[in-house]
């Protein structure tokens, strides 16, 4: 006989029914083994579930004009970023959905000439990096993702000396992959002063003195059907978050970014090792307010396709990259510093 013991209140009842014990024992097995399938697939679907990361920062000291901080992720992120002038200047990157390594230090104290301290800190559901600036410098940033989408470099230098050239962050076609099984760290929450935002992104590529290549016409060249392919590169000029320039591929492949300001102001994007989809065209017309022209041509010095973005002159460009790996998707959209659409997009 089983015992079945209710309370109320203070009071303690209890009741002796086999027939009702033998209900309740099936009743709470049943209760049990379904609890414990639930378990099972939780604890399988954590890997699912795991957040992007950042898993190292590293400061580098280029030249006495010019300092990079280079992060490191578990996945593509680009963080939105403004200037902060009052007080001591500085520089504010915020990751949204995305936390940080415990290995990664709260303060980070580099000591260069132009970038003085890094400070990490966690804001609700963002990560928010500070590069503490060297005061009475002049000086100006940009971000450079790497071909891989999981390396960005945000580069500083005096603003009255041009930037050293520099060569892709990652080998192109490098994506990291999680290990099975393994949720990443994430750091526990300390918080950092609230900064005010007062200006917005001012990361467009600097002008950047590089010989530009000849553009020549695309080389009809067979590749197999494991190869990285551009199939095709759309323009819109109707979004509401500025110009927009879409690139497709058959596989995550984000191009090197650069721009170009010789004669009239360019952006280049390489696909390295990449061919071209057989109705990829030559020209594609654009009649932008910024983007004026898209030119494609297959490198003879290279297995890489060159895309070059025509831009409009006499206008201080804002660039944003965003990635959409599962959609094998990577898109730029242009818009002028300090235009409303900068403003949304930050």
């Amino acid at each position: 006989m089983m015992e079945v013991i209710f309370k109320e209140g203070s009071s303690v009842k209890k009741f002796f029914s086999p027939s009702v014990a033998t209900k309740r024992g099936s009743m709470l097995r049943n209760i049990s083994a379904a609890a414990f399938a639930l378990l099972i697939v939780f604890f399988r679907c954590l890997p699912a579930l795991a957040v992007a990361q950042i898993e190292d920062i590293r400061f580098e000291t280029v030249s006495p004009n010019e300092e990079r901080v280079v992060f490191r992720l578990n996945s593509p992120v680009l963080p939105n970023s403004f200037p902060m002038k009052d007080g001591s200047p500085r520089m504010v990157f915020d990751f949204n959905d995305t936390g940080v390594s415990k290995r990664i230090k709260n303060t980070l104290e580099t000591k260069g000439t132009l970038i003085q301290r890094i400070r990490v800190g966690i804001h609700d559901n963002k990560t928010r990096v500070v590069l503490d600036l060297a005061p009475g410098r002049q000086t100006k940033s940009f971000k450079e993702p790497g071909a891989s989408g999981t390396l960005l470099t945000v580069v500083v230098h005096d603003a009255s000396v041009q930037p050293e050239p520099r060569k892709a962050a990652a080998t192109a076609g490098t994506i990291w992959t999680p290990t099975a099984g393994k949720t990443p760290e994430v750091k526990p929450v300390v918080r950092l002063p609230e900064e005010k935002q007062v200006q917005t992104v001012t990361t467009a590529p600097p002008p950047v003195k590089v010989p530009e290549e000849p553009i020549v016409k695309p080389v009809a060249k067979p590749f197999s059907a494991a190869a990285t392919v551009l199939t095709s590169v759309i323009f819109d000029k109707n979004s509401n978050r500025g110009e927009m320039v879409m690139f497709r591929l058959n596989k995550f492949h984000p191009p090197v970014v650069f721009g170009l300001e010789e004669k009239k102001p360019r952006v280049v994007c390489d696909f390295q090792d990449t061919a071209a989809g057989e109705r990829l065209p030559e020209n594609i017309p654009a009649d932008g307010k910024f983007v004026r022209g898209i030119r494609i041509s297959k490198e003879e010095s290279g297995n890489k396709i060159r895309v070059v973005l025509d831009l409009a002159p006499s206008n201080n460009y804002d660039l944003q990259q965003v990635f959409f790996k599962n959609d094998n998707l990577f898109v730029l959209i242009i818009n002028t510093l300090g235009s409303s659409a900068t403003k949304k997009l930050n």
